[in-house]
C-alpha cells in the first residue's frame, strides 16, 4: 500500500489512451471528444447521426488527433457489442469510457406516452449499463480504466414534469455507486457527473439559446470530465455535481 507521500501529485498524462464516448455526435459529447483529442487521446466516437460523427472525426483529424466514429443506438445491445469489438480492432484498447447518450421530454406524466417512458429509461439508463456491460470485462483484463457516467442534478433532486427522466437518473447515480465498489479493488474507477442545466441540444433547444447566468456551455463541463480523467491514481471523483451560479438549485 502507498504512502501518501509516494502517491502522485501531477495530474495524469492522458496522451495515447483511448476513450469511447456515447452520445458523441453533438452538444457535451461533441465536446468532450474535442476537449479529450486535443488532451492526447485518441477517440471512439458513437451516436446515431453517422454524418455529424464522421464530420466530428475529420474535424479532429484536421487538429491533428485521432478519432473513429462508430454509429451506435443504444438501444440495439448487439451492435453495443460490435462497435465495443470494432473500437477495440481500431485502437488496441479501450481506457476510459464516457456514458454520454441522453434524452427526455418536458411535460406532465400523464402525457407521455408509453413509447416515450420507454425509450427515456432505455436510453438514460439501460443502455448506459449495456454500454458498460460490453467494455467492463476488457478494463477489467487490464486492471486499469476510468468510467464516467453522466447522469444529471436531478439524480439527487425531484423535478415536476420529468419523472421519468428523474426515475433514470437516480439508477445511473445508484449503479454508478454500486460499480465503482465492485471493480475498485481492480484498479477501475467510476464516477458519475451530475450537472444541472446545460446549453445544449437537449430537450429540443438549439445550442446556444440559452442564457449564459443560468446555463453551462458544454465546453466548460467538458473541461470538467478531461480534469476528473486527470485526476493522479489513485484518487476518484466519485460523485461531481456541478451547476451555473444562476441556476434555482
Amino acid at each position: 500500500m502507498p504512502t501518501p507521500a509516494s502517491l502522485p501529485a501531477a495530474p495524469a498524462d492522458l496522451t495515447g489512451q483511448v476513450a469511447l464516448i456515447t452520445g458523441a455526435s453533438r452538444g457535451l459529447g461533441r465536446h468532450t471528444a474535442l476537449r479529450l483529442a486535443r488532451a492526447g487521446m485518441r477517440v471512439a466516437l458513437c451516436a446515431r447521426a453517422e454524418d455529424e460523427l464522421r464530420a466530428l472525426a475529420d474535424e479532429i483529424a484536421r487538429d491533428g488527433g485521432t478519432a473513429h466514429a462508430f454509429p451506435l443506438d443504444v438501444l440495439d445491445t448487439d451492435r453495443i457489442h460490435a462497435v465495443v469489438a470494432d473500437a477495440l480492432d481500431a485502437f488496441g484498447q479501450l481506457d476510459v469510457l464516457v456514458n454520454n447518450a441522453g434524452l427526455s421530454w418536458y411535460k406532465p406524466f400523464t402525457e407521455w406516452t408509453r413509447e416515450e417512458l420507454d425509450v427515456t429509461l432505455d436510453v438514460n439508463l439501460k443502455g448506459l449499463i449495456h454500454m458498460t456491460h460490453a467494455v467492463l470485462p476488457h478494463l477489467l483484463e487490464r486492471r486499469t480504466g476510468y468510467i464516467v457516467n453522466v447522469a444529471s442534478d436531478i439524480g439527487r433532486r425531484v423535478i415536476p414534469n420529468m419523472a421519468a427522466y428523474v426515475a433514470a437518473k437516480h439508477g445511473v447515480v445508484g449503479f454508478s455507486g454500486a460499480l465503482l465498489r465492485e471493480v475498485k479493488d481492480h484498479g477501475i474507477r467510476v464516477s458519475v457527473l451530475l450537472p444541472g442545466i446545460i446549453d445544449t441540444y437537449f430537450g429540443g433547444a438549439e445550442e446556444g439559446s440559452r442564457g449564459a447566468d443560468w446555463s453551462m456551455r458544454p465546453e466548460a463541463v467538458a473541461a470538467l470530465i478531461e480534469t476528473i480523467l486527470r485526476l493522479p491514481y489513485p484518487l476518484v471523483a466519485d460523485e461531481v455535481t456541478v451547476h451555473p451560479l444562476g441556476q434555482d438549485f
